[in-house]
């Protein structure tokens, strides 16, 4: 699903999420290592703003990563393909995809 506004670029809603090195918690990790735990991720881009009205499932994990620049957000399904997908963070859109799915 494609939120609004629309995330720039690829890779797009239904694509397997491409691997690369990216920076979080200060560490730099592989994109599929840090999905790599069951269940839903949320991965916040930089300058991503902070998401207090979402309450996440319990299989739902949050990720801010330090080294793409810019305020989306990318939700990796469990089987690895992206589930969701938008130009800027906002929680009632976030929510509204993990209920539609049951990740909440």
């Amino acid at each position: 699903m494609e939120g609004t506004p629309r995330r720039p670029g690829g890779p797009r809603a239904g694509d397997r999420l491409p691997d690369r090195l990216v920076r979080t918690d200060g560490r730099s990790v592989r994109l599929h290592e840090l999905v790599a735990r069951p269940g839903v991720h949320i991965l916040l881009d930089r300058d991503a703003g902070r998401l207090e009205d979402l309450a996440p499932g319990r299989f739902v994990t949050v990720h801010r990563l330090a080294s793409p620049p810019g305020c989306g957000v990318i939700v990796v399904r469990p089987d690895g393909h992206i589930g969701f997908r938008a130009g800027t963070a906002e929680a009632c859109q976030l929510a509204a995809w993990l209920a539609l799915v049951g990740a909440r």
